[in-house]
């Protein structure tokens, strides 16, 4: 018995050491990383940072090899397989630096200025600072911290955090203000679009690297990306934790929380591998320089339509000549975004509806078993959504088809007509990409564009706006109200007061923002059309990053009062009201009830 306890505090203490030496040491290699790279070194300076980042992986290797002898020792802390595996594939990758396996002169040293080795030795360290860091980031949603203001304060980290790397020279091809690039990170976290610098040629390979990973951090949240790596492995989650990420991850309940927050990101990397396999081939090859840049191209497409970012790194955008009437490429970023649009849950709650009519084919047909039935399959709020995107699209198609049909559509046929139609249909819920110059449509055809910036996409997407499901209940209230109804009824459900309630708060709210934002905007910038400026700002509130031609001109002050609605369009003027509003405590009584002339 005191022989396991010792072997108990031996395994305990080397594990901790072990982990905290991780944490150290892979903080030193990204800082290294950034010294080396955000700063400019000649080879010299990059052969000695190199060997320094070599000598870390050795000593992570050393860590790494501890804590996999420790799982062979008896006695607890146990661990699950998974994250043995996870450990003995980290010890893998790190050795991999022994082996002469990377070919010299690689297609992306000629883009990165950098050796396939060392870029591969730097994505190692921050893979291995992202799973360690993650874990401590992860201790925080166990603490007795309100689970929006975690929310919020991630969204402000990651923000701050990417403009500090944006300020980098290595970032952009001239320097650039604070201003400026604090607008570019919170437009790529808040994954609006808007942009008062030129992507393509103001920011280098590097910046639209980081402009790249901002958007798929903002998209999926930096509180689900850290617990997901933290997670992983782990068999066991407090339920502090789980409340805190239940603000960025909808799930029926808590039990089924993580499996939620594990189908976020497998959704996000399916359908981001789907758009860049589907957009490589679409393009032209003889459009780029060699296969890397046609898939970098690619990526960053996918990652921001499906985020529903609007961001191109193609000059002039959409309206580049490689999209010009490549209704192919327009139709598949029409579609990422949509689906990114729905939101995580809906998209999962109709795959679980799939799965289930294929398992009762094959027990059916083939194995002469009865069906499985489970009855309310696809939940109330998938319903909602997804008729209510359906006859927005339609509507959004129809009417700008019509309002345009001689103005910028002109001269089109009508299988190409449809098809710009339903793009700019698809692009002012929360997405930003233009095909068209939006300076020259018709005024109704902006105000259409307006109405949908202001709905936006869907509760638990990577999009903004009021939300799909705030305008349906406003709407089904509406004619519940007409019909001399006291409930809101959908599909033989009853739609709850609470949710009413917050209805009518997030559009008060939002349209009180928008207005005295552009109040703001016209004192500021005094020679533009107040519509110009009512667009930009319903643009920034739904995230969505269309404008008029007016973001770059704009004055630092005017791009501060965009910085504030882009942020509070991503967060949601509900959760910032939750989190920095003390909550009343619940009356144990009732005041006489009243009607109030409306």
């Amino acid at each position: 018995m005191y022989f396991h306890e010792n072997v108990f505090t031996i395994k305990r203490g080397l594990v901790s050491i072990s982990f905290i030496a991780i944490l150290l040491s892979s903080f030193l290699g990204v800082f290294l990383i950034l010294s080396e790279v955000g700063f400019g070194a000649d080879l010299a300076q990059k052969i000695w940072y190199n060997d320094a980042i070599n000598y870390i992986i050795n000593w992570l290797m050393v860590m790494y090899a501890i804590q996999v002898a420790m799982v062979l020792l008896p006695g607890k802390p146990n661990v699950t397989r998974m994250n043995v595996a996870i450990k003995i594939g980290f010890l893998m990758l790190l050795s991999v630096h022994f082996f002469d396996v990377f070919p010299d002169n690689m297609a992306i040293e000629q883009h990165s200025g950098y050796k396939a080795e060392w870029l591969f030795n730097y994505g190692l360290i921050l893979f291995v600072f992202l799973r360690s860091w993650s874990r401590i980031l992860n201790n925080l949603y166990s603490k007795n911290i309100r689970s929006e203001k975690l929310f919020v304060f991630s969204f402000i980290f990651l923000i701050l955090t990417g403009t500090m790397l944006l300020l980098m020279p290595v970032s952009t091809t001239s320097p650039i203000s604070f201003t400026d690039a604090l607008f570019t990170s919170t437009s790529a976290v808040c994954v609006t679009g808007l942009s008062t610098l030129d992507t393509a040629t103001q920011f280098t390979w590097f910046g639209k690297m980081v402009i790249l990973g901002l958007i798929q951090l903002g998209g999926i949240g930096i509180m689900t990306f850290t617990s997901f790596f933290a997670s992983v492995g782990r068999s066991h989650h407090g339920l502090t934790e789980g409340s805190a990420l239940s603000s960025m991850v909808l799930s029926k309940n808590m039990k089924q929380l993580f499996s939620a927050l594990y189908a976020v990101i497998f959704v996000t990397v399916f359908f981001e591998l789907t758009g860049v396999a589907l957009i490589y081939f679409q393009l032209p090859a003889d459009a780029f320089s060699d296969n890397i840049s046609r898939f970098t191209f690619s990526l960053f497409h996918s990652v921001s339509a499906f985020c529903n970012a609007g961001f191109s790194i193609a000059p002039n955008g959409m309206m580049n000549e490689v999209f010009d009437k490549a209704y192919g490429i327009q139709m598949t970023i029409a579609w990422l975004i949509i689906f990114g649009g729905l939101g995580f849950f809906i998209i999962t709650n109709y795959m679980e509806r799939f799965l289930l009519i294929v398992k009762n084919f094959f027990r059916h047909f083939l194995r002469k078993h009865e069906k499985q039935f489970q009855p309310n399959l696809v939940s109330i709020n998938s319903r909602l959504v997804v008729t209510t995107t359906f006859w927005l699209l339609s509507f959004g198609t129809g009417i700008f088809m019509f309002f345009e049909w001689d103005g910028v559509l002109s001269g089109l046929g009508f299988g190409e007509k449809l098809a710009t139609s339903f793009f700019c249909a698809v692009t002012p819920r929360t997405a930003g990409f233009n095909t068209l110059d939006y300076s020259t449509l018709m005024f109704p055809t902006i105000m259409l564009t307006i109405l949908f910036m202001w709905i936006g996409a869907s509760p638990g997407s990577t999009g903004g706006g009021i939300k799909t499901t705030t305008f349906a209940i406003a709407f089904l209230n509406a004619f519940s109200i007409g019909r001399g109804k006291n409930k809101v009824h959908f599909h033989n459900r009853e739609i709850s007061n609470m949710s009413i309630r917050k209805a009518f708060l997030m559009i008060t709210f939002s349209i009180f923002f928008v207005f005295l934002s552009t109040m703001l905007l016209s004192w500021h910038e005094p020679g533009v059309a107040i519509h110009a400026l009512l667009f930009e700002a319903f643009s920034a509130f739904g995230t969505v990053g269309l404008s008029m031609n007016l973001t770059p001109w704009l004055s630092d002050s005017s791009k501060y009062i965009l910085i504030f609605l882009m942020f509070a369009g991503r967060i949601g003027v509900i959760t910032l009201f939750v989190a920095f509003i003390r909550k009343t405590r619940f009356l144990m009584f009732s005041y006489p009830e009243e009607e109030v002339f409306i």
